[in-house]
Protein backbone atom coordinates (compact mmCIF):
# COMPACT_ATOMS: atom_id res chain seq x y z
CA UNK A 1 0.00 0.00 0.00
CA UNK A 2 0.99 3.81 -0.47
CA UNK A 3 2.15 5.67 2.43
CA UNK A 4 -1.19 6.80 4.44
CA UNK A 5 -1.00 10.74 3.26
CA UNK A 6 -1.27 9.51 -0.46
CA UNK A 7 -3.59 6.55 0.03
CA UNK A 8 -5.58 7.93 2.20
CA UNK A 9 -9.16 8.75 1.72
CA UNK A 10 -10.17 12.13 2.42
CA UNK A 11 -13.18 12.82 5.10
CA UNK A 12 -14.67 15.72 3.84
CA UNK A 13 -17.58 17.39 6.44
CA UNK A 14 -20.44 15.43 4.92
CA UNK A 15 -18.71 11.68 5.84
CA UNK A 16 -17.15 12.42 9.15
CA UNK A 17 -20.50 14.44 10.65
CA UNK A 18 -22.34 11.84 10.80
CA UNK A 19 -19.33 9.00 11.90
CA UNK A 20 -18.34 10.95 14.89
CA UNK A 21 -21.26 11.19 16.06
CA UNK A 22 -21.61 7.45 17.05
CA UNK A 23 -19.40 7.45 19.99
CA UNK A 24 -19.56 8.71 23.44
CA UNK A 25 -17.52 6.52 25.81
CA UNK A 26 -18.67 5.81 29.34
CA UNK A 27 -16.09 6.21 31.63
CA UNK A 28 -17.40 3.83 34.93
CA UNK A 29 -15.17 4.43 38.44
CA UNK A 30 -11.49 5.09 37.87
CA UNK A 31 -10.15 7.68 35.44
CA UNK A 32 -7.08 5.62 34.89
CA UNK A 33 -9.18 2.39 33.25
CA UNK A 34 -11.70 4.51 31.31
CA UNK A 35 -9.71 5.12 28.19
CA UNK A 36 -10.22 1.53 27.59
CA UNK A 37 -13.93 1.10 27.60
CA UNK A 38 -16.55 2.84 25.33
CA UNK A 39 -20.14 2.38 24.63
CA UNK A 40 -21.91 3.85 21.59
CA UNK A 41 -24.18 7.01 22.09
CA UNK A 42 -27.42 5.90 20.06
CA UNK A 43 -29.88 8.51 18.90
CA UNK A 44 -32.74 6.26 20.63
CA UNK A 45 -35.70 9.31 18.57
CA UNK A 46 -32.60 11.78 20.28
CA UNK A 47 -31.88 14.96 18.63
CA UNK A 48 -29.49 15.40 15.01
CA UNK A 49 -27.88 18.58 13.48
CA UNK A 50 -25.25 18.15 10.81
CA UNK A 51 -24.59 21.42 8.60
CA UNK A 52 -20.93 22.28 6.49
CA UNK A 53 -19.77 24.98 4.57
CA UNK A 54 -17.03 24.42 1.48
CA UNK A 55 -15.69 27.30 -0.47
CA UNK A 56 -14.42 25.99 -4.15
CA UNK A 57 -15.03 22.46 -3.20
CA UNK A 58 -12.99 23.04 -0.09
CA UNK A 59 -14.22 22.60 3.48
CA UNK A 60 -14.59 26.19 5.26
CA UNK A 61 -16.24 24.29 8.79
CA UNK A 62 -18.51 21.76 9.40
CA UNK A 63 -20.86 21.69 12.91
CA UNK A 64 -22.42 18.31 13.99
CA UNK A 65 -24.22 17.58 17.15
CA UNK A 66 -26.28 14.24 18.39
CA UNK A 67 -27.55 13.11 21.28
CA UNK A 68 -29.58 10.12 22.76
CA UNK A 69 -30.37 9.05 26.35
CA UNK A 70 -27.98 9.98 28.52
CA UNK A 71 -25.27 11.01 25.66
CA UNK A 72 -24.58 13.58 23.84
CA UNK A 73 -21.96 14.07 20.84
CA UNK A 74 -20.73 17.51 19.12
CA UNK A 75 -18.11 18.01 16.36
CA UNK A 76 -16.89 20.85 14.95
CA UNK A 77 -14.22 20.83 12.46
CA UNK A 78 -12.55 22.66 9.25
CA UNK A 79 -10.02 21.51 6.85
CA UNK A 80 -9.83 17.63 5.69
CA UNK A 81 -8.79 14.57 7.50
CA UNK A 82 -6.87 11.79 6.66
CA UNK A 83 -6.48 8.25 8.00
CA UNK A 84 -3.41 5.79 8.87
CA UNK A 85 -3.58 2.56 6.61
CA UNK A 86 -5.33 0.66 9.13
CA UNK A 87 -7.94 2.75 9.61
CA UNK A 88 -7.32 3.20 13.23
CA UNK A 89 -6.08 6.83 13.75
CA UNK A 90 -6.18 10.36 11.77
CA UNK A 91 -2.47 10.42 10.47
CA UNK A 92 -3.27 14.26 9.05
CA UNK A 93 -5.38 17.76 8.93
CA UNK A 94 -4.97 19.80 6.31
CA UNK A 95 -2.84 22.76 7.35
CA UNK A 96 -4.45 25.09 9.79
CA UNK A 97 -7.41 23.12 10.00
CA UNK A 98 -8.64 21.31 13.28
CA UNK A 99 -11.43 18.85 14.94
CA UNK A 100 -12.86 18.93 18.43
CA UNK A 101 -14.87 16.42 19.91
CA UNK A 102 -16.67 16.49 22.51
CA UNK A 103 -18.62 13.79 24.28
CA UNK A 104 -20.85 13.94 27.36
CA UNK A 105 -22.37 10.58 28.80
CA UNK A 106 -23.85 10.16 32.35
CA UNK A 107 -21.89 12.56 33.43
CA UNK A 108 -18.72 12.78 31.95
CA UNK A 109 -17.47 14.46 29.29
CA UNK A 110 -14.43 14.06 27.66
CA UNK A 111 -13.01 16.29 24.62
CA UNK A 112 -10.51 15.65 21.89
CA UNK A 113 -8.84 18.76 20.40
CA UNK A 114 -6.83 17.99 17.38
CA UNK A 115 -4.99 20.63 15.38
CA UNK A 116 -2.74 20.94 12.78
CA UNK A 117 0.09 22.79 13.07
CA UNK A 118 3.21 23.64 11.27
CA UNK A 119 2.76 20.45 9.56
CA UNK A 120 2.68 18.45 12.90
CA UNK A 121 -0.64 17.41 14.39
CA UNK A 122 -1.22 17.73 17.88
CA UNK A 123 -3.84 16.39 20.59
CA UNK A 124 -4.96 17.73 23.73
CA UNK A 125 -7.38 15.02 25.70
CA UNK A 126 -9.02 15.35 28.65
CA UNK A 127 -11.43 14.19 31.01
CA UNK A 128 -13.84 16.51 32.99
CA UNK A 129 -11.78 19.14 32.24
CA UNK A 130 -8.64 17.09 33.57
CA UNK A 131 -5.97 17.03 31.08
CA UNK A 132 -5.01 13.38 30.72
CA UNK A 133 -2.20 11.54 28.69
CA UNK A 134 -2.74 10.36 24.94
CA UNK A 135 -1.68 7.13 26.10
CA UNK A 136 -2.12 3.78 24.52
CA UNK A 137 -5.57 3.59 26.01
CA UNK A 138 -6.80 6.77 24.23
CA UNK A 139 -4.94 5.42 20.98
CA UNK A 140 -7.50 2.52 21.69
CA UNK A 141 -10.38 4.62 22.46
CA UNK A 142 -9.63 6.37 19.32
CA UNK A 143 -9.38 3.07 16.81
CA UNK A 144 -12.83 1.62 18.48
CA UNK A 145 -14.38 5.33 17.68
CA UNK A 146 -13.19 4.94 13.75
CA UNK A 147 -14.47 1.81 14.00
CA UNK A 148 -17.89 3.21 14.70
CA UNK A 149 -17.81 5.98 11.95
CA UNK A 150 -16.82 3.34 10.10
CA UNK A 151 -20.03 1.80 10.43
CA UNK A 152 -22.32 4.72 10.00
CA UNK A 153 -20.54 6.20 7.25
CA UNK A 154 -18.32 3.61 5.30
CA UNK A 155 -15.33 5.87 5.53
CA UNK A 156 -12.87 3.24 6.06
CA UNK A 157 -14.18 1.02 3.29
CA UNK A 158 -11.43 1.21 1.32
CA UNK A 159 -9.19 -0.29 4.88
CA UNK A 160 -11.91 -2.39 6.30
CA UNK A 161 -13.65 -4.25 3.47
CA UNK A 162 -10.33 -6.19 2.04
CA UNK A 163 -9.11 -7.43 5.39
CA UNK A 164 -12.77 -8.62 6.24
CA UNK A 165 -12.83 -10.23 3.32
CA UNK A 166 -9.41 -11.62 3.45
CA UNK A 167 -10.66 -12.62 6.66
CA UNK A 168 -13.91 -14.51 6.53
CA UNK A 169 -14.85 -14.40 3.19
CA UNK A 170 -18.69 -13.26 1.67
CA UNK A 171 -19.56 -14.45 5.19
CA UNK A 172 -17.64 -11.98 7.12
CA UNK A 173 -18.17 -9.69 4.86
CA UNK A 174 -22.14 -9.39 5.84
CA UNK A 175 -21.82 -10.49 9.29
CA UNK A 176 -19.99 -6.85 9.73
CA UNK A 177 -22.54 -4.91 7.75
CA UNK A 178 -25.03 -6.93 10.89
CA UNK A 179 -23.80 -4.43 13.53
CA UNK A 180 -23.84 -1.34 11.11
CA UNK A 181 -26.62 1.03 11.91
CA UNK A 182 -26.87 3.24 9.45
CA UNK A 183 -28.50 1.71 5.99
CA UNK A 184 -26.00 4.03 4.41
CA UNK A 185 -23.03 2.17 5.67
CA UNK A 186 -24.79 -1.14 5.18
CA UNK A 187 -25.49 -0.40 1.36
CA UNK A 188 -22.23 0.38 0.63
CA UNK A 189 -20.64 -2.51 2.02
CA UNK A 190 -23.12 -4.52 0.53
CA UNK A 191 -23.18 -3.55 -2.85
CA UNK A 192 -19.10 -3.91 -2.94
CA UNK A 193 -19.28 -7.16 -2.01
CA UNK A 194 -22.02 -8.07 -4.95
CA UNK A 195 -19.53 -6.11 -7.51
CA UNK A 196 -16.37 -7.66 -6.25
CA UNK A 197 -17.27 -11.51 -5.22
CA UNK A 198 -19.29 -14.29 -7.04
CA UNK A 199 -22.15 -14.84 -4.94
CA UNK A 200 -23.92 -18.22 -4.34
CA UNK A 201 -27.85 -18.29 -4.26
CA UNK A 202 -27.30 -18.67 -0.41
CA UNK A 203 -25.60 -15.93 0.18
CA UNK A 204 -27.58 -13.44 -2.23
CA UNK A 205 -30.61 -14.74 0.13
CA UNK A 206 -28.82 -14.02 2.58
CA UNK A 207 -28.17 -10.25 1.49
CA UNK A 208 -31.57 -9.76 1.01
CA UNK A 209 -32.90 -11.15 4.32
CA UNK A 210 -30.29 -9.09 5.66
CA UNK A 211 -31.62 -6.01 4.49
CA UNK A 212 -35.12 -6.75 4.68
CA UNK A 213 -34.81 -7.20 8.19
CA UNK A 214 -32.19 -3.66 8.81
CA UNK A 215 -32.90 -1.43 6.62
CA UNK A 216 -35.50 1.83 6.70
CA UNK A 217 -34.43 3.05 3.52
CA UNK A 218 -36.66 2.55 0.51
CA UNK A 219 -33.73 3.93 -1.13
CA UNK A 220 -30.72 1.92 -0.06
CA UNK A 221 -32.88 -1.09 0.14
CA UNK A 222 -33.74 -0.51 -3.73
CA UNK A 223 -29.82 0.02 -4.64
CA UNK A 224 -29.40 -3.30 -3.29
CA UNK A 225 -32.13 -5.31 -4.62
CA UNK A 226 -30.94 -3.90 -7.70
CA UNK A 227 -27.44 -4.76 -7.34
CA UNK A 228 -28.57 -8.29 -6.93
CA UNK A 229 -31.13 -8.57 -9.74
CA UNK A 230 -28.28 -7.50 -11.92
CA UNK A 231 -25.94 -10.69 -10.63
CA UNK A 232 -28.61 -13.34 -9.23
CA UNK A 233 -30.70 -15.53 -11.31
CA UNK A 234 -33.80 -15.06 -8.79
CA UNK A 235 -34.90 -18.74 -10.23
CA UNK A 236 -34.15 -20.13 -6.92
CA UNK A 237 -37.89 -20.15 -5.08
CA UNK A 238 -36.48 -19.60 -1.88
CA UNK A 239 -34.80 -17.18 -3.17
CA UNK A 240 -37.08 -15.44 -5.18
CA UNK A 241 -39.48 -15.51 -2.18
CA UNK A 242 -36.92 -13.32 -0.25
CA UNK A 243 -36.03 -11.15 -2.85
CA UNK A 244 -39.83 -10.49 -3.13
CA UNK A 245 -40.48 -10.11 0.38
CA UNK A 246 -38.26 -7.55 0.31
CA UNK A 247 -39.74 -5.44 -2.45
CA UNK A 248 -43.39 -5.90 -0.36
CA UNK A 249 -41.75 -4.30 2.69
CA UNK A 250 -40.35 -1.17 0.63
CA UNK A 251 -43.13 1.58 1.37
CA UNK A 252 -42.32 3.66 -1.63
CA UNK A 253 -43.88 2.72 -4.93
CA UNK A 254 -41.24 4.65 -6.64
CA UNK A 255 -38.98 2.43 -5.31
CA UNK A 256 -40.53 -0.56 -6.14
CA UNK A 257 -40.81 0.25 -9.03
CA UNK A 258 -37.23 0.91 -10.07
CA UNK A 259 -36.51 -2.61 -8.78
CA UNK A 260 -39.11 -4.59 -10.38
CA UNK A 261 -38.55 -3.18 -13.42
CA UNK A 262 -35.29 -4.00 -13.06
CA UNK A 263 -36.29 -7.80 -12.44
CA UNK A 264 -38.77 -7.64 -15.55
CA UNK A 265 -36.87 -6.41 -18.52
CA UNK A 266 -33.37 -9.14 -17.46
CA UNK A 267 -33.39 -10.85 -20.39
CA UNK A 268 -32.20 -13.95 -18.79
CA UNK A 269 -34.64 -14.36 -15.89
CA UNK A 270 -36.73 -17.25 -16.21
CA UNK A 271 -41.04 -16.85 -16.79
CA UNK A 272 -42.19 -17.39 -13.26
CA UNK A 273 -39.64 -14.58 -12.00
CA UNK A 274 -40.99 -11.88 -14.33
CA UNK A 275 -44.55 -13.39 -13.71
CA UNK A 276 -43.55 -12.79 -10.11
CA UNK A 277 -42.83 -9.22 -10.40
CA UNK A 278 -45.53 -8.61 -12.39
CA UNK A 279 -48.38 -9.42 -9.66
CA UNK A 280 -45.99 -7.71 -7.29
CA UNK A 281 -46.52 -4.48 -9.08
CA UNK A 282 -50.50 -4.86 -8.33
CA UNK A 283 -50.04 -3.68 -5.21
CA UNK A 284 -48.99 -0.59 -5.91
CA UNK A 285 -51.02 2.62 -5.05
CA UNK A 286 -49.60 4.49 -8.09
CA UNK A 287 -51.00 3.58 -11.36
CA UNK A 288 -48.08 5.70 -13.33
CA UNK A 289 -45.70 3.24 -11.01
CA UNK A 290 -47.24 0.19 -12.40
CA UNK A 291 -47.56 0.93 -15.98
CA UNK A 292 -43.52 1.47 -15.73
CA UNK A 293 -43.23 -2.04 -14.49
CA UNK A 294 -45.52 -3.43 -16.86
CA UNK A 295 -44.26 -1.41 -19.86
CA UNK A 296 -40.56 -2.64 -18.72
CA UNK A 297 -42.22 -6.11 -18.84
CA UNK A 298 -43.98 -5.49 -22.15
CA UNK A 299 -40.11 -5.05 -23.44
CA UNK A 300 -38.77 -8.04 -21.85
CA UNK A 301 -37.92 -10.27 -25.20
CA UNK A 302 -37.79 -13.54 -23.56
CA UNK A 303 -41.76 -13.26 -22.29
CA UNK A 304 -44.08 -14.23 -25.00
CA UNK A 305 -47.63 -14.18 -25.50
CA UNK A 306 -48.24 -16.79 -22.65
CA UNK A 307 -47.10 -14.29 -19.85
CA UNK A 308 -49.60 -11.50 -21.51
CA UNK A 309 -52.35 -12.35 -18.90
CA UNK A 310 -50.85 -11.77 -15.60
CA UNK A 311 -49.79 -8.01 -17.34
CA UNK A 312 -53.74 -8.00 -18.41
CA UNK A 313 -54.55 -8.69 -14.72
CA UNK A 314 -51.96 -6.29 -13.04
CA UNK A 315 -53.12 -3.49 -15.12
CA UNK A 316 -56.96 -3.76 -14.31
CA UNK A 317 -56.10 -2.62 -10.41
CA UNK A 318 -55.19 0.70 -12.00
CA UNK A 319 -57.87 3.17 -11.97
CA UNK A 320 -56.51 5.54 -14.29
CA UNK A 321 -57.78 5.09 -18.02
CA UNK A 322 -55.25 6.81 -19.80
CA UNK A 323 -52.37 4.26 -17.87
CA UNK A 324 -54.54 1.14 -18.45
CA UNK A 325 -54.85 2.50 -22.41
CA UNK A 326 -50.97 2.68 -22.44
CA UNK A 327 -49.94 -0.66 -21.30
CA UNK A 328 -53.04 -2.46 -23.35
CA UNK A 329 -51.77 -0.84 -26.71
CA UNK A 330 -48.30 -1.68 -25.83
CA UNK A 331 -49.57 -5.22 -25.40
CA UNK A 332 -51.48 -5.17 -28.54
CA UNK A 333 -48.34 -4.05 -30.63
CA UNK A 334 -46.32 -6.31 -29.35
CA UNK A 335 -48.33 -9.70 -29.55
CA UNK A 336 -50.45 -11.32 -31.55
CA UNK A 337 -53.54 -11.95 -29.00
CA UNK A 338 -55.38 -14.97 -29.68
CA UNK A 339 -57.37 -17.62 -27.23
CA UNK A 340 -57.09 -16.86 -23.42
CA UNK A 341 -55.13 -13.90 -24.41
CA UNK A 342 -57.78 -12.13 -26.13
CA UNK A 343 -60.09 -12.87 -23.58
CA UNK A 344 -57.88 -11.40 -20.86
CA UNK A 345 -57.66 -8.12 -23.33
CA UNK A 346 -61.39 -7.93 -23.30
CA UNK A 347 -61.95 -8.12 -19.93
CA UNK A 348 -59.33 -5.22 -19.21
CA UNK A 349 -60.74 -3.20 -21.97
CA UNK A 350 -64.29 -3.48 -20.06
CA UNK A 351 -62.92 -1.76 -16.68
CA UNK A 352 -61.63 1.33 -18.99
CA UNK A 353 -64.59 3.77 -18.45
CA UNK A 354 -63.26 6.73 -20.93
CA UNK A 355 -64.88 5.98 -24.26
CA UNK A 356 -61.77 7.39 -26.07
CA UNK A 357 -59.31 5.34 -24.18
CA UNK A 358 -61.56 2.46 -24.56
CA UNK A 359 -62.33 2.96 -28.71
CA UNK A 360 -58.15 3.07 -28.65
CA UNK A 361 -57.94 -0.51 -27.18
CA UNK A 362 -60.40 -1.91 -28.90
CA UNK A 363 -59.24 -0.60 -32.42
CA UNK A 364 -55.57 -1.94 -31.41
CA UNK A 365 -57.08 -5.16 -31.03
CA UNK A 366 -59.01 -4.93 -33.72
CA UNK A 367 -56.71 -4.10 -36.46
CA UNK A 368 -54.46 -7.17 -35.32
Amino acid sequence: MFAAAVRAPLLHARSIAVALLVCAPLYPGDLATAFAQSAACRRNGGSAENWHEQNDGDLVRWRAHWSGTGCSIDIRSTGEIRFNDDFTDISSIARGGWLEITAMRNGLTRRLAMRSDGGRLSRVWSVNGREMPWDDAARDWLADLLIELDRHTAAGVEYRYPKLFAQGGVAGVIDETEKMESDYAQGVYLRKLIDRAKLTDDEFERVVSVVTRDMNSDYEMARILMSVAAKASLNDDSMRRAYLRGVERMSSDYERSRVLQVVVARSSNAPEVGSAAIKAAGSFHSDYERSRVLLAAIGNKVLDAGDVIPILETVTKSSSDYEKARVMLAVAERWKLTGDARKAYLRAADTIRSDYENRRVLSALVNQ
